[in-house]
């Protein structure tokens, strides 16, 4: 159905059911045929999917927003929002285009302007969102400065570098980005002549990166190895640890790793829950379970996907919370019909 109607394949009788969000789609699906149906060329179409966008409440809209796999389609079309919410979902949507983000800084407020520099990892991808920024009569000196010292430490003579990885095709960027943020690293962040033991590699690498600045450390997260990026995201400092989770070469393993950890933020724990994507994997979401730094709500929410077995082993386990044990020994209940 919803390729039918993205393809305009669909009588106008259908179209306008589609249109007044009667037909049997999921939210998501419902949201992004709604966008498109809102520029479909029959103006009664396209007026009653406006009116049906219109009526939809912020929350809906924000929660679809929110999601990693969010259509690029259905981000430009609230990019417009007068809504300081619906603006902020798209801004900590790790998914959201550069592009969309560039054309909203020129306008956003000065709160919602340092939400976009927090994400150093679309910046560095799409570094005319900077330009945009320092366009925008809202931003403070505080915020320009921030621009001003992110182009000197990132970018350099090097913009250029950057910006060309936007227009390379979506397999390549990854390695152009690698290759890009290497060639402005400074010599200490190549962590060269380790030891070859597990151990010794990973104090060698804690004796680096501890002398390391703020700045350097969120480069390294974002180009470095798997190997650092298990360092690093132990990082007492926020913005670090959320540029290891942002870093283009993070695999899902890593991530599942980084759930079963008992030494990183509880804050790390928040933002792989947070994950529509991650949480695909049911090794993540039992790491979260059993993990006792997840916080209860979370280890709660997960739960309910694991198997049976899973449960039991969690409803027995004395490291974590009784609010999380107990809670596995109510949906075993549950199960068993008791």
């Amino acid at each position: 159905m919803l390729k039918n109607l993205l393809d305009g394949n669909v009588p106008k009788n259908l179209r306008m059911l589609a249109a007044a969000g009667l037909v049997p789609l999921p939210a998501g699906e419902m949201l992004q045929a709604l966008v498109r149906l809102a520029r479909d060329p029959d103006p009664e179409v396209a007026g009653k999917a406006a009116a049906t966008l219109e009526a939809m409440a912020e929350q809906e809209i924000i929660s679809q927003l929110q999601a990693r796999e969010c259509d690029p389609e259905v981000i430009g079309h609230f990019t417009a929002s007068k809504s300081a919410g619906i603006l902020e979902a798209i801004i900590l949507n790790p998914g959201a285009p550069g592009a969309a983000v560039a054309g909203m800084a020129s306008g956003l407020s000065a709160l919602l302007l340092e939400l976009v520099l927090y994400n150093r990892t679309r910046i560095m991808t799409s570094p005319e969102i900077l330009d945009a920024i320092k366009q925008n009569p809202a931003a403070t000196p505080q915020i320009l400065g921030q621009v001003a010292e992110i182009e000197t430490e990132f970018f350099g003579s090097k913009k250029q570098v950057y910006t060309a990885v936007e227009q390379q095709p979506a397999e390549s960027q990854e390695a152009a980005f690698s290759e890009s943020a290497t060639e402005v690293a400074p010599e200490d962040l190549i962590l060269e002549g380790l030891p070859l033991d597990p151990e010794g590699r990973e104090t060698a690498i804690l004796l680096r990166v501890r002398n390391l600045t703020v700045r350097q450390k969120i480069r390294l997260a974002l180009a470095g190895s798997k190997e650092i990026r298990a360092v690093l995201i132990r990082d007492a400092n926020r913005e670090v640890v959320h540029s290891v989770l942002q870093s283009p070469k993070i695999t899902l393993g890593e991530v599942e790793g980084f759930a079963a950890m008992r030494s990183v933020a509880e804050d790390v724990l928040r933002q792989i829950s947070a994950s529509k994507t991650w949480t695909r994997s049911y090794a993540l979401i039992h790491n979260l379970a059993q993990n006792p730094k997840t916080p209860v709500m979370i280890a709660q929410r997960v739960m309910i996907r694991l198997l049976t077995k899973d449960l039991t082993g969690i409803s027995r386990n004395r490291e974590l919370s009784e609010a999380v044990r107990r809670h596995a020994e109510r949906l075993l209940k549950q199960r068993s019909g008791n």
